[in-house]
C-alpha cells in the first residue's frame, strides 16, 4: 500500500508522507498549510490530491495521522498568506478548507524568495 502510494504520488505531482513507514519529513520549520480534506481511506485522499494538482500551482501533501489521511496544500511562512490563498481554494469549491499550523518547506514559499532561513 505505501509503495503504491509513493509511486502514485510521484506520478501525480503530490507528496505522500507516512511517518509510521519512515516517511520523509513534512517540513524544515513551522508555518502554515491549508487542510482541504481528511479521509480514513487513502484512496479518497489520493483522488482529492490528484484533482487539486490540476487546479493549483502549490505543493500538495497527503500526511498520514492515523487513522486519517489529510490533504494539505502549500508551504506558507506567514499565516496571512495562507489565509489569503484559502479564499482561492474556497472559490474553487473547497468550502470546508481551513488554515492550520504545520511543518513547512520554506523553499516552497515564494514570499521568502527561496532563501534559506536567516539570510
Amino acid at each position: 500500500m505505501v509503495l503504491s502510494s509513493l509511486l502514485l504520488a510521484q506520478a501525480a505531482g503530490w507528496t505522500f508522507v507516512d511517518p509510521r513507514q519512515g516517511g520523509q519529513s513534512v517540513g524544515n520549520r513551522m508555518g502554515w498549510r491549508i487542510q482541504v480534506g481528511a479521509f480514513i481511506h487513502a484512496r479518497n485522499a489520493e483522488k482529492l490530491a490528484a484533482r487539486l494538482h490540476k487546479q493549483v500551482d502549490l505543493p500538495i501533501y497527503i500526511v498520514v495521522e492515523p487513522p486519517w489521511h489529510k490533504v494539505l496544500v502549500g508551504d506558507f511562512v506567514k499565516k496571512e498568506d495562507a489565509e489569503e490563498y484559502l479564499q482561492t481554494l474556497k472559490s474553487l469549491g473547497y468550502e470546508d478548507a481551513f488554515v492550520r499550523e504545520s511543518p513547512v518547506n520554506v523553499q516552497n514559499d515564494e514570499s521568502v524568495g527561496g532563501e534559506p532561513p536567516g539570510n
